[in-house]
């Protein structure tokens, strides 16, 4: 059996990614006045940088035989149960500041879904994507 959780380094990159469109749009959404734009730039901080990566550090997994196993939530704990005969591929993405974390993204493909782990350290990333893929690399 297979366990994985996200890193802590890749949680900071994915609330990075979500706080950078926010940071941008802001000064266009609110340009009639200045106290509203920095109202919502203080929310969209507060959501981005530290309520989204600490969900997303609440996330565990796990491959065994015949499922894959993922559980996330702060209060309300979700559990999603897939059968590995039904994932149809995995994707690994690894952008400049996921690589100097060293963490990677994967796309998990089913039938039905796409599930999404933002933030994988590399060495369990690779231990996923191999028994994912039945061994083979």
């Amino acid at each position: 059996m297979l366990h994985f959780r996200i890193d802590p380094a890749g949680s900071k990159v994915l609330g990075l990614w979500l706080f950078l469109p926010g940071a941008v749009i802001s000064p266009f959404l609110f340009w009639q006045t200045f106290w509203g734009g920095a109202a919502f730039l203080v929310a969209w901080s507060l959501l981005s940088l530290w309520l989204a990566p600490l969900r997303a550090r609440t996330l565990e997994g796990s491959v065994s035989l015949g499922e894959v196993r993922l559980a996330q939530g702060i209060l309300f704990k979700t559990n999603h149960r897939v059968p590995t005969r039904f994932v149809t591929g995995i994707s690994r993405f690894r952008t400049p500041l996921l690589r100097a974390c060293r963490c990677s993204l994967l796309l998990l493909y089913t039938s039905g879904a796409v599930l999404i782990l933002p933030g994988i350290a590399d060495e369990t990333a690779d231990r996923l994507v191999e028994a994912l893929q039945g061994g083979r690399s």
